[in-house]
């Protein structure tokens, strides 16, 4: 069986101007506190930080609280005016200068020593952030410097996630006696951010790395070009796949991890659904082929395709 898919843009940057947005990730105690002790771990007394994609600014206020000198808390939107509140409120304005600027026009004043980022969306790259991070390094890292998260590495898996199930299913109904299967073939166009309760049981086969960036090696063109994972699955937990479930593995450079995977407490960022055109039996032994591409494109997004063939299943599109 082949079914496949294409969305489009996932994200507007400019939604990151709104408080409301950025509630929602401040709310998120294990991304926070994750955050917080890995800037303890990297930031030395004295040290110069910049604080990539600010945001609200409470990177920065970590790490000025971890002992950093000076804090460059560049931040495109107008959320910086809010940071520059926030900063004030809690007596870092000596030390945190925050720059409303795009990050390739930011003049800092010296090179740091290290840079922390905030820089993942539901998979890692989807948020196509990895390109302005590396520009970064090349331009603002010190010789020496460390940047937080140290790596990045997508996961994927074939699951069974009953609203994907549960809406395919509605649309090929014919409810209310309309013929809506259209719009299950459009569902199934659609990448998207999900909350959905997945459990470990809801994983047909063992997840499998897509792909790992280390901040300190990756290059420019890597970052910018399109990222392909082409997988194989033995299915070892056979029932029904309806979708495939992607996440992120961060290596916060302190010997810990900040992950969105399924089993991990909850996060905001919830898993990356990548739905089939509709749901699929599978048992033990079947072989699920995967090719999943994510594609840079404006800033703040990124393009999906993906393909999935189950051995022994009738083609469909």
């Amino acid at each position: 069986m082949a079914i496949g898919a294409m969305s489009g843009a996932m994200y507007d940057s400019e939604c990151y101007a709104q408080l409301s947005l950025h509630r929602w990730m401040l709310r998120d105690g294990i991304r926070n506190e994750s955050y917080r002790q890995a800037l303890i771990h990297a930031v030395k007394p004295g040290d110069a930080v910049l604080d990539m994609g600010a945001g609200t600014g409470v990177l920065s206020i970590f790490a000025a609280q971890a002992g950093a000198a000076e804090v460059f808390a560049v931040e495109r939107t107008s959320i910086a005016k809010f940071a520059t509140k926030l900063i004030a409120e809690n007596g870092c304005t000596d030390r945190i200068k925050v720059m409303q600027t795009d990050l390739e026009d930011a003049n800092l004043p010296r090179k740091v020593d290290v840079i922390v980022s905030e820089w993942m969306g539901g998979l890692g790259v989807d948020e196509n952030m990895l390109a302005p991070l590396v520009m970064a390094r090349d331009r603002h890292l010190a010789p020496g410097g460390r940047i937080v998260p140290a790596a990045v590495t997508a996961v994927v898996a074939p699951a069974f996630v009953e609203e994907i199930a549960y809406q395919q299913n509605l649309w090929r109904s014919k409810p209310h006696g309309i013929d809506m299967s259209s719009i299950a073939a459009s569902a199934a166009d659609e990448a998207y951010m999900s909350q959905a309760r997945i459990l470990a049981e809801d994983l047909r086969a063992k997840p499998q790395a897509m792909w790992t960036h280390v901040a300190m090696t990756t290059s420019l063109q890597e970052a910018d070009s399109p990222f392909v994972a082409k997988l194989q699955f033995v299915v070892d937990n056979p029932g029904i796949v309806s979708a495939l479930a992607a996440w992120f593995t961060a290596d916060m450079g302190d010997g810990t991890t900040l992950t969105n995977a399924v089993g991990a407490p909850d996060t905001h960022w919830g898993r990356m659904l990548l739905p089939l055109t509709a749901p699929v039996e599978v048992n033990e032994g079947d072989v699920i082929n995967a090719e999943v591409h994510c594609l840079p494109s404006v800033p703040g997004s990124c393009e999906f395709s993906w393909t999935v063939q189950i051995t022994g299943q009738a083609t469909q599109k």
